[in-house]
């Protein structure tokens, strides 16, 4: 597979040569992580109760910081 951007002129090459990088850093690390859940024991639902647990989790750790004060 190829992808290509086009870069304006103006733009120096050692910023190209980052976009780069940084998009292939990004497929590298979306590759991993569609990779991962294939040797997972977890079923779906099991799957799905952790990612509700999480978003709580998280949803509860703003709400202490940000709106209690905490």
């Amino acid at each position: 597979m190829e992808i290509r951007i086009k870069v304006p002129q103006n733009v120096s090459e050692e910023l190209a040569k980052l976009i780069a990088e940084t998009i292939a850093s990004r497929l590298s690390e979306l590759r991993w992580v569609n990779e991962v859940p294939k040797s997972s024991e977890l079923t779906e639902e099991d799957a799905l109760e952790l990612g509700r647990r999480t978003k709580k989790g998280r949803g509860e750790h703003f709400e202490r910081k940000y709106i209690s004060g905490g």
